[in-house]
Order: structure tokens, then sequence, then C-alpha cells
């Protein structure tokens, strides 16, 4: 169940630009799943999708609330088995990547005006982001 919020013009501006780039987001992690080769990581990649589309329904019902229609999602790309041998970034390019990626988003949800919104997804993106410094250290990618 979410709580109705009536929107101002520069929070429906943040709310529907944290969206569309977590959609990018989203298309670009499915991206990296068919490439990296660590299990865990793959996990970590799994993990923030998952978040982010959870992040998107919320922001999706602001926006529905205040009578905006959310901007369509990027469809991921489909990457065939002969493409992927094509596929050359390393696990270690791709976890720095998504750090950033984790770290903006961590970053992002902090400005949206929904206190409950923002303590979730804040606390989620932090747990995401120490998991991540962790697989980096054991694996030598720092």
């Amino acid at each position: 169940m979410h709580i109705q919020k009536e929107l101002r013009f520069q929070e429906i501006f943040k709310v529907w630009t944290q969206l569309s780039t977590n959609h990018g987001y989203i298309a670009t992690n499915h991206t990296f799943f068919h490439q990296v080769t660590n299990k865990q990581l793959q996990y970590i990649l799994l993990e923030f999708i998952h978040c982010l589309k959870d992040e998107n329904r919320r922001l999706q019902w602001l926006l529905q609330d205040n009578g905006i229609v959310a901007p369509q999602a990027t469809q991921p790309p489909i990457i065939k088995k002969t493409d992927r041998q094509k596929l050359t970034m390393p696990d270690a390019e791709i976890s720095a990547i998504l750090s950033m990626n984790i770290a903006a988003c961590l970053l992002t949800v902090s400005q949206i005006d929904n206190q409950q919104h923002a303590a979730l997804f804040h606390m989620r993106y932090a747990s995401l982001g120490a998991k991540l410094i962790e697989l980096s250290q054991q694996n030598g990618w720092l």
C-alpha cells in the first residue's frame, strides 16, 4: 500500500528523472549480468535490479497519484550466446561501474521529498554498496 502525496513541480521533475535513470540502470545491469563470470557479482547485480524495480514501482505510484504518466521502461537488450563471446568487459570494470551507479542511486534517492521512500531505499543501496566493496576487496578489484 502506498501513501498519496501531492507533489510540487520540482518534486515531479526529480521523481520523473530518477525513474528514467533507474530504467537505464536496469537495462545496463541486465547486459552486465550476462557478461560477468563471478557468481557473487551476478547476485549483487540481480539484487540491484530488484531494488531499482521496487523503487520504480513507488516512484510510479507517486506520479500516478499526481496525474502524471510515468516514463516508459527501456527494454533490456537480448544477448545471444554467440554475442557473449564478443563481450570483453572484465568483472573488475563492471564492479567499478556498478559501484558508481549504486552511489548515484544512494545520493539521488535522498533528494526525493518522501522520507519513507528515502529511508527505505537509502538503506538498501547502502547495503548493496557494502556488499560490493567487500566482494571487490576479496577479489583484488580495489
